[in-house]
């Protein structure tokens, strides 16, 4: 899903942490002197797959090892 800038309607590319403000690269750089500080929408998309993929292999794992133990018994 495409953020859009909370200015312009434009494709969001950052965002402030911690919020659901998101800019696109001119109006970011129009309200903020850093862009460091702001979190690269990429980035954000990244790290919640990341989180997801761990979530996935844990339950993957738990329903494994719970199928182990089914059948030993």
């Amino acid at each position: 899903m495409v953020k859009k800038c909370v200015d312009c309607t434009d494709e969001a590319k950052y965002k402030i942490k911690d919020t659901s403000e998101y800019y696109c690269k001119e109006c970011a750089e129009e309200h903020f002197a850093d862009l460091s500080l702001l979190i690269s929408v990429e980035e954000e998309a990244q790290r919640l797959k990341e989180y997801i993929k761990e979530k996935l292999e844990i339950n993957e794992t738990l329903k494994n090892e719970s199928n182990d133990n089914f059948r030993e018994d």
